[in-house]
């Protein structure tokens, strides 16, 4: 009864509330349209990149390991070899350099493939690709919304 009078007394409230609500309804509507499907040459360049980012990215961590474990082996020696350590400490570094390029490459590749309203739903997916097993995908804070 109220909310009734104070309508009737301040029509221009009601008319402001009326179309408040229509944007909230409009910018929902909008958010929950999927996006555009990928074109078949689409989803079969990003399959592509997905795959060399994959394969060069598990030679790299094998390569990566090994020499983790290499000199932890030279730290565990009594007789600290300076040479060895620093040439492994070197290689190590190199080979995280070329992880982080190959990621940054396959990112930059995906922006040129699919547009910008495609481009965060792939990415949740890449994510729970490229993320391992025992990792928790990390979230930027917007990841409200799941696809199936």
């Amino acid at each position: 009864m109220k909310s009734q009078k104070i309508i009737h007394r301040r029509p221009w409230l009601a008319m402001i509330v009326m179309a408040a609500l229509m944007a909230v309804l409009a910018v929902a509507t909008q958010d929950s349209a999927p996006p555009p499907p990928l074109t078949s040459t689409q989803l079969a360049r990003v399959r592509e990149l997905v795959s060399m980012n994959q394969n060069k990215s598990a030679l790299q961590q094998a390569r990566l390991s090994a020499c983790q474990s290499a000199l932890a082996w030279v730290y565990a020696r009594f007789e600290l070899d300076e040479k060895e350590a620093q040439k492994l400490q070197i290689e190590i570094v190199e080979l995280q350099r070329q992880l982080l390029a190959n990621h940054h490459q396959m990112q930059v590749e995906v922006r040129k493939v699919v547009g910008k309203e495609r481009f965060e739903m792939l990415r949740r997916r890449l994510e729970r690709v490229l993320t391992p097993l025992n990792q928790p995908p990390a979230t930027n804070g917007n990841d409200q919304r799941h696809d199936k």
